[in-house]
């Protein structure tokens, strides 16, 4: 890019990124090379590559980069350290409130808070963590200094209804700009502890909060404020939505304030799989049809009375949609673009998107690593740069100027995003250009005739015509997502490309956007250029030879042509091995290791372990938990099986039937395949209804996929490594719990290294396991039932001398882990990893022996 400032603000922001995503323990040692690059640049001598009068401008670059570097990597350090408090009295100033049938989400800033007992300071607690105690953190002093630390934070506040499914009245009748008191729970998220999760402590900073807080009982009401002109146009519309019984007046909202809230979960499945979820997010998609459908109302007017009323309509939206930090952020982004045309057009726009994404970083240096500022500065990076190219292409000519112009954005926009959207969800909407492109307009129609609804909603009568054409057009779109949606492959999960997809991708559209001729003649010069260099260190004879191979290979002809490498330049041959090229990348076929690797997976309340051999193989242990809200094996365990590379299970073993084993199953095995699903076998248990309802469908006793595994039984994988069923035995019954005492127990044997896999098992099996003589000894053991007491069976445990001690654990009402199982470890001096602090560990098995990786370091 010729533009200078251009160049300077991409600058800092490529040194952004690099800083914010490069490992901790690698951070200092690239900054150190950066300095020596910096200084290597003293003695550059420019003739030899610009001329003199690109010195300056490198040396600008080089400090740019470097002080991008820092600024982003140093960000991480403000974010505030993990905490939970169980009982915290607040009182704050409630910024915005979202009351509903089932909860009520809102913000506010804290004004005052009293912490009676000293909080759990997670970031501390390594020590405690590796001795298994429950001691607490005194942070800071104790609780007062921690109730100065919270005065003037931003938190999420959320009330959920009572036992018998009631919000407090209390809770309904307070209005934003209130200043109540109330008692809560506070919580600040911890790091991110599983490979590829969603990273909550960025979300939340990004977005001014620093956590969240859960209401509990009643609020008081101290003193009453004026909620803001907006709130109240927002919440009016919502009461006149009411009228309405129908599932598409939570879609509406969605699409105009980008609550999502009230969507049904099925409808925002279809939007998912079509690639139209970004409606509901209020940020880029949503600025990008106020932006084009104001643009396209006042094309009768001068340009520059044009591009003032649309930024004036994206302003105004910004704060109907509550002025959150996505709708700042696409509202400057897209403010950027309209004042770039003011200028000379193309490059003018990019300067302004370059500016706006470089004044946001500077505000706030974490915005780099949010998502969504992310999608929005590459989509609107695609529109300026791709879109006009694509736009002049053959295909797209005979289209009507108005499609040829939406076609061009929407490809352009999700050519640029591809890889981010990707990385980040693992799934590729092959509809979705399609679905975009044609439900842009109703999409589009419904957000602005739904806009002039919310403007007239002071005269019932105006603004209701207006909502029932926006349902009527949601019903339409409904339709036709829900047949698109029904299609084979409308949408397909993929598994983690990697960094070298991104490479091609990205470096495929700098080759189009240079000049494809231009790219291959600096190749070929290159080429030569290395050659002659290797032929000056190389012995004569070697040298005669690459000489030879030169002159078969080189095109005899006069000139710096004639000694050039002949490169293919037919076009098609070209694209095809581009083509190919990406899908041999997105296959990953390097995924591979030298060690066993077994990792428990954090996946909350539940269990779930995936054992990976050196050949690439896989076999899955459990799923985790699933629920009427939440199914961990669609949350956490699948994107982390396609985030590391398993694109296919030799083997899915699930202990038993409770659902915080069983309950993930059937999300990750609808798209991941696998050969066979074992279970214990335990006889008629397995016809009980927990079964019936936690397998997948079409999986019955009968089916070949389903083998039963008892005491005896084992499953040899590659590379040496074998799987030992201890047990169940018998079918026990009247125990503690008969799901429990009868779940599968494993031992996993590798290269002389042991790991005792125990499922749920409770002091019952445990015994039966040891009375049929198994030796109990390993060197990894994974403590039962998520620390339970009823598996603390001290003489048994006492047999065994485990390196470490493993338990799958998360947020609970059962005490797990026992405080007693815990002090057992503590006493022997065997170190506990968890998984609700240390999130996913990691076991790395190999000829020297075991190395765990906790998914989370604790300070």
């Amino acid at each position: 890019m010729r533009d200078r400032w251009i160049r300077r603000s991409g600058a800092v922001l490529a040194g952004g990124l690099a800083g914010a995503f490069v490992n901790e323990k690698l951070w200092l040692w690239v900054l150190v090379v950066l300095l020596l690059l910096g200084v290597r640049l003293l003695w550059w001598r420019p003739l030899d590559f610009f001329g003199k009068m690109y010195r300056p401008e490198a040396l600008l670059l080089a400090v740019s980069l470097l002080f991008g570097f820092m600024y982003g990597g140093l960000a991480g350090k403000l974010l505030p350290a993990p905490l939970t408090v169980d009982q915290a009295e607040i009182s704050g100033v409630l910024k915005d409130w979202n009351p509903g049938s089932e909860k009520c989400v809102g913000t506010l800033l804290v004004a005052e808070a009293k912490v009676g007992n000293a909080p759990q300071a997670d970031s501390v607690q390594a020590d405690n963590e590796r001795t298994g105690s429950r001691r607490t953190d005194d942070k800071q002093g104790g609780g007062l200094d921690l109730a100065a630390e919270l005065k003037g934070q931003t938190y999420q506040l959320i009330v959920y209804s009572n036992k018998l499914g009631e919000i407090p009245d209390a809770w309904k009748a307070v209005r934003p700009g209130d200043v109540i008191r109330f008692t809560a729970r506070l919580e600040r998220p911890k790091p991110v502890g599983t490979e590829g999760a969603f990273d909550l402590r960025v979300y939340d900073a990004v977005r001014g909060l620093s956590g969240s807080m859960t209401g509990r009982g009643d609020a008081v009401l101290l003193a009453e404020g004026k909620p803001s002109l907006v709130w109240s146009i927002r919440q009016n519309v919502h009461k006149q939505l009411e009228a309405w019984d129908s599932s598409e007046t939570g879609v509406l909202e969605g699409i105009l304030f980008g609550d999502s809230s009230r969507i049904p979960q099925e409808i925002q499945e279809r939007y998912k799989v079509t690639g139209v979820l970004h409606v509901f997010a209020a940020s880029g998609s949503n600025v990008a049809f106020v932006l084009g459908l104001a643009w396209l109302i006042l094309w009768f007017v001068p340009k520059p009375v044009r591009i003032g009323g649309t930024i004036l309509a994206l302003l105004l939206y910004a704060e109907l949609c509550g002025g959150n930090s996505p709708i700042v952020r696409a509202t400057v982004l897209g403010v950027a673009v309209l004042l770039g045309r003011i200028g000379r057009g193309r490059v003018a726009s990019l300067r302004w998107l370059f500016f706006a994404g470089l004044g946001l970083f500077a505000l706030n240096p974490l915005v780099i690593r949010d998502l969504g500022f992310q999608l929005s500065f590459a989509a609107a990076w695609g529109i300026i740069v791709l879109a006009p190219g694509i736009e002049k292409t053959a295909r797209l000519a005979r289209f009507p100027a108005l499609l040829r112009a939406a076609s061009a954005n929407t490809l352009a926009a999700q050519v640029a995003v591809l890889p981010l959207l990707i990385a980040a969800f693992h799934r590729l909407s092959l509809s979705g250009l399609l679905v975009n492109i044609f439900l842009l307009f109703i999409l589009g129609g419904v957000l602005e005739l739904g806009l002039c609804g919310v403007m007239l909603g002071f005269c019932w009568w105006l603004a209701a015509p207006l909502f029932q054409v926006c349902l009527w057009l949601l019903t339409v779109s409904d339709q036709i997502l829900k047949f698109v949606a029904s299609l084979p492959y409308a949408d397909v999960y993929v598994v983690n490309p990697g960094p070298l997809f991104w490479l091609v991708w990205y470096g495929s559209i700098g080759v189009k956007l240079m000049g494809e001729e231009r790219f291959y003649f600096r190749v070929q010069v290159a080429l030569l250029s290395l050659k002659r260099r290797l032929e000056e260190f190389v012995p004569a004879k070697v040298a005669q030879g690459l000489r030879n191979y030169r002159d078969s290979r080189f095109v005899p002809s006069s000139g710096l042509a004639g000694r050039l490498p002949v490169i293919p330049k037919n076009s098609f041959c070209r694209r095809l091995g581009g083509i190919l090229i990406l899908l041999l990348l997105l296959r990953s076929p390097w995924n591979l290791r030298n060690n066993l690797e077994v990792d428990m997976i954090d996946v909350g309340q539940g269990d779930s372990m995936l054992i990976r051999t050196p050949e690439n193989h896989a076999v899955l242990i459990d799923a985790g938990p699933r629920s009427d809200t939440f199914d961990a094996g669609e949350r956490i365990v699948l994107p982390y099986l396609l985030q590391t590379g398993v694109r296919h299970l030799d083997a899915a073993l699930i202990t038993h039937e409770d659902r915080d084993h069983i309950g993930g199953i059937r999300a990750v095995l609808d798209v991941i395949p696998v050969d066979w699903i074992g279970v214990p076998e335990v006889g008629e248990r397995l016809t009980n209804d927990e079964w019936k309802a936690g397998l997948p469908e079409n999986i019955s006793l009968a089916s070949p996929k389903l083998r039963t595994l008892g005491a005896g039984d084992c499953v040899e994988l590659d590379s040496g490594a074998v799987l030992e069923v201890v047990g169940p035995g018998q079918v026990l019954e009247n125990t503690h719990s008969d799901s429990n005492n009868n779940c599968l127990v494993m031992k996993l044997e590798y290269r002389g290294q042991t790991f005792l896999l125990t499922g749920d098992m409770e002091q019952e099996e445990m015994e039966e396991i040891a009375a049929n003589g198994v030796d109990l000894e390993d060197d990894i053991f994974k403590e039962p039932h998520h620390g339970s007491r009823f598996s603390l069976d001290k003489p048994l445990l006492d047999r065994i001398h485990p390196q470490a001690v493993l338990i799958s654990v998360g947020k609970n009402t059962y005490g797990h882990p026992a405080p007693e199982v815990l002090e057992y470890w503590q006493e022997r001096g065997i170190p506990v990893y968890r998984t609700d602090r240390y999130g996913t560990i990691k076991l790395l098995v190999g000829d020297d022996g075991i190395k765990i990786v906790p998914g989370r370091q604790l300070d």
